[in-house]
């Protein structure tokens, strides 16, 4: 067994957040990636004996950097992001582009540029522990607006992210499984492993539990955003969502 464990932060703030650390069990090393909040990760790490050892930023929106600078203030900590938003988020220090590899502990994280939401954003795919840090490109059954890039780029983002294994975990930034599992329903209100879902998460919801993570496999089954089949398809879906 891999001596790597993921760990939760629910940040509890109107957008939802969620920070994700990825804890290297052996040496109790962390990444914690989108930080959202300094203050919530220094308390989380000192409750659980974690050390921080890298920050890794999915795109330069203010929820997801907002706690770099907290982090970082008096340690030379390594910052690793986009090079695309390096003038949006100039506390990078690791600047990463598409396909691009880099190492925590051993195992290789593999860098997948995913423009749509924002243009310079990337995600981190851990295979040797089946996982994908997609911060607001895929979420459980929905996808991120499309802010800066086109739908034809944000279509074709989500399309590699369904290319990988079907194993692969899904640790998105953003608790909104529920609502997006209502417009799912609603567009495609005929496919039982929706229903089925839209329970199970409801259920979860009401007990104030996280969705989180889906797997690669679950969302190309109840994912509309991921079953689409055409860049037509999916503006048209995005479109509706966005009024629903």
């Amino acid at each position: 067994m891999m001596p790597f464990k993921i760990h939760c932060i629910d940040v509890q703030n109107s957008l939802q957040n969620y920070i994700w650390l990825l804890e290297h069990t052996v040496s109790h090393q962390v990444a914690v990636i989108d930080p959202t909040e300094a203050d919530l990760v220094h308390a989380y790490c000192a409750e659980h004996d974690l050390i921080i050892s890298q920050i890794w930023l999915t795109h330069w929106h203010k929820d997801p950097i907002g706690g770099v600078p907290g982090l970082i203030q008096g340690k030379n900590l390594p910052v690793y992001g986009p090079r695309a938003e390096l003038s949006k988020i100039p506390f990078i220090t690791h600047p990463l582009e598409h396909e691009e590899q880099f190492n925590f502990h051993g195992i290789d994280i593999q860098v997948i540029a995913v423009p749509g939401h924002t243009l310079g954003h990337i995600v981190y795919f851990i295979d040797a522990i089946d996982v994908l840090f997609c911060g607001d490109t895929l979420f459980a059954m929905g996808c991120g607006r499309v802010f800066e890039g086109t739908f034809e780029q944000m279509y074709h983002s989500l399309s590699r992210l369904a290319a990988l294994p079907p194993r692969t975990q899904v640790y998105c930034t953003h608790e909104y499984t529920l609502s997006n599992a209502q417009f799912a329903k609603h567009v495609e209100p005929d496919n039982p492993e929706i229903l089925e879902r839209f329970e199970q998460i409801e259920r979860l919801r009401m007990l104030g539990q996280c969705t989180l993570p889906s797997s690669i496999e679950i969302e190309l089954q109840t994912n509309p955003f991921l079953r689409a089949e055409s860049v037509e398809e999916f503006q048209h879906l995005r479109t509706l969502k966005d009024e629903f």
